[in-house]
């Protein structure tokens, strides 16, 4: 295995990880998102905010359009990824 890329943003330990297509969503304890398009030679396309505490969990639905994500925070957000 080699590795090809290293990405930085999160402040925190990044707890969770979303992969739809070309899209790679991470959730850190940090309490935010980073959406980074792997096509890209840049880091971070977009930072979601919201949550209160840590990211613990998220998933992209079947047509791609939302992501969905859980946190400490007892919190449940859909994010539309098109907006």
């Amino acid at each position: 295995m080699e590795q090809i890329r290293t990405f930085n943003g999160h402040r925190a330990r990044v707890g969770a990880l979303g992969w739809q297509d070309h899209i790679l969503a991470s959730g850190s304890r940090d309490k935010r998102i980073l959406l980074r398009d792997m096509r890209s030679k840049t880091t971070t396309f977009r930072i979601l905010k919201g949550h209160k505490q840590e990211i613990c969990g998220m998933k992209w639905s079947p047509n791609t359009m939302q992501l969905a994500t859980g946190g400490n925070d007892n919190k449940l957000f859909v994010w539309n990824h098109h907006s």
